[in-house]
């Protein structure tokens, strides 16, 4: 039997509302995590909540991995799997900084704006070009940003390029999901997103190590297993749909960051922030009628080269 083909997972079809509902859905346990390690990066190093984070989330999914055996920990897109898991570390790691130093909506919007990154990364991966329309509704949902933000109101500091980094970051492990998910198992991609993100903790984790209180342990567990769910629904969302097309749905963290912002911080957005809410969300619809594919074209190629002429006096 060929073990690379009998491992392939079965390509569901695409279905445009399953794959919107559960990055939604996932966008409620990451937006928890990012909120919890507030509270967790005021009590220990942002290595240690990274360690735990992924050391707890590739506990909880060992047992799948041991039922299947040797053939669930084969890859056949070694280099995809490690960029992945590079640019996910990253991510979290400039979100744990960043949310040190700026409101939580702030950091979950920059962090979330991937989708205005993502069409650079399309480009320099697959050599493609972005139509006018798709531009449209990102241009919209940068706007949008700029409303929430307000330029000028100290947007310019380090916690603000932190989370532009992590948008950077969050683009280019969407469209290595993508590619992952045509050709490898689920819990595949997890478990060594997971492993290789445990194992970059562990220099960092042993230089900045303190002693951890009770609390403090549960909240770091926590963080792990609301990270898992996340990111299952996450990165099975991209089995039905393109990271184009899904990337604009990040925006609902903004919401969610807020009504977390409000209850326990006592913290309700302004009006002006609501109407760039509203305006991101309107760039978002946008960029769903523009999605599925269309936004994008292949780079024209050049002419095609003739074919030599042949030699008449050969042929006399």
């Amino acid at each position: 039997m060929d073990i690379e083909t009998s491992h392939k997972p079965i390509r569901p079809p695409p279905n445009r509302i399953k794959a919107v509902v559960y990055v939604l859905i996932s966008w409620i346990f990451f937006t928890s995590v990012i909120a919890l390690s507030r509270t967790a990066t005021a009590r220990t190093s942002v290595p240690t909540v990274l360690f735990f984070q992924n050391l707890v989330s590739m506990i909880i999914i060992l047992p799948w991995m041991i039922k299947n055996g040797g053939r669930s920990l084969y890859l056949s897109k070694i280099g995809v799997i490690v960029l992945r898991a590079l640019a996910g570390y990253i991510c979290y790691a400039f979100i744990f900084l960043a949310v040190q130093r700026i409101p939580l909506v702030n950091i979950v919007l920059l962090s979330n704006s991937a989708p205005l990154f993502i069409p650079i990364v399309i480009w320099l991966w697959k050599r493609v070009k972005i139509r006018a329309g798709l531009w449209v509704g990102i241009s919209i949902g940068f706007v949008g940003i700029a409303v929430i933000l307000r330029p000028g109101a100290h947007l310019i500091n380090v916690g603000a390029l932190f989370g532009v980094g992590a948008a950077i970051c969050m683009a280019i492990s969407m469209i290595a999901q993508r590619r992952l998910v045509k050709s490898e198992p689920l819990y595949t991609i997890l478990f060594y997103y997971f492993l290789i993100s445990t194992i970059l903790s562990i220099p960092f984790i042993i230089e900045k190590w303190t002693p951890l209180d009770a609390s403090t342990l549960f909240i770091l567990l926590t963080i792990g297993v609301l990270f898992v769910i996340g990111q299952l629904f996450f990165i099975t969302a991209f089995k039905y749909e393109k990271p184009s097309f899904l990337g604009s749905f990040n925006y609902s963290a903004v919401v969610y960051g807020a009504l977390i912002e409000w209850l326990f911080w006592d913290h309700f957005p302004s009006l002006l922030t609501i109407v760039g809410i509203l305006i991101v969300c309107t760039g978002g619809i946008i960029t769903i009628l523009q999605g599925n594919g269309r936004g994008f074209t292949s780079m024209p190629k050049g002419p095609e080269p003739k074919p030599p002429e042949k030699d008449q006096s050969s042929n006399q």
